[in-house]
């Protein structure tokens, strides 16, 4: 009995150092460039909240329309008292509500945000978001989450907005277009990356297939490197709100 019992603990404890170094495989390959095409890293609520330790904000309960994930992004933006921050573009997938948030004095894209369906909260995105974002991001300044909507233009850790607020990038938008599209003939043969809308450090673009949208990815404006956005699952409808006019 006691052997059985052992070997019961020593597989379950194989098997969860197996899930551990898959997930840090995941996230390291993302951030190498060399990240998974569609359908790759990580299902419903993998990285949100946890992977990168983001805070939510709100929770509002089930969130079930474009028009009601629109409201709970509204609320957290105005909850931190940056008045230079509007929501654009809301996005319905398949996990998640998305959301971009930009700047009215600049037309600058600031952030990308999140809603979990089932409870409403709001999360920033992983990723580039975070990653890769020069002004709200983790890497602006070394200062933690730099200017991700904190109150008064401040961080989430009230720390104030910083990191390369010109964006001057090397690569221009045509360049990321014509990145991702490399890209996403190697990897998914038949599909083309849209319009480039333009982040602080970086782009990020709609993957379309016969003219409908399938996901997203992001391009580097620095180094090229294209991280595919594989938390969200399939796309299924969206309302361009500000960016329609």
């Amino acid at each position: 009995m006691a052997r059985s019992n052992w070997l019961l603990w020593t597989g379950l404890t194989m098997i969860g150092a197996a899930l551990v170094f898959a997930l840090v495989g995941s996230v390291y390959v993302g951030r190498a460039g060399g990240y998974p095409g569609p359908g790759g890293m990580m299902g419903p609520g993998g990285m949100i909240g946890q992977g990168y330790g983001a805070p939510g904000w709100g929770a509002a309960g089930e969130v079930g329309s474009l028009p009601e994930a629109r409201d709970a992004i509204e609320r957290a933006v105005q909850s931190y008292g940056n008045p230079n921050l509007e929501v654009t573009e809301v996005m319905e997938f398949a996990n998640n509500y998305y959301a971009e948030v930009r700047e009215k004095d600049t037309g600058t894209d600031a952030i990308e945000l999140l809603v979990d369906k089932a409870s409403g909260q709001v999360y920033p995105e992983p990723g580039p978001n975070m990653m890769w974002n020069t002004k709200y991001g983790m890497m602006s300044g070394g200062r933690g989450m730099g200017g991700m909507m904190g109150p008064n233009g401040g961080g989430i850790m009230g720390l104030p907005a910083q990191g390369n607020a010109a964006n001057k990038m090397p690569i221009s938008p045509e360049r990321a277009r014509e990145i991702a599209d490399d890209y996403l003939g190697r990897v998914s043969p038949g599909t083309q990356a849209g319009e480039a809308e333009e982040f602080y450090g970086y782009y990020t673009l709609h993957t379309e297939r016969d003219g409908r949208i399938t996901g997203m990815l992001s391009v580097n404006g620095y180094s090229g490197e294209v991280w595919y956005h594989s938390w969200h699952g399939a796309f299924v409808t969206m309302d361009e709100g500000e960016r329609a006019g």
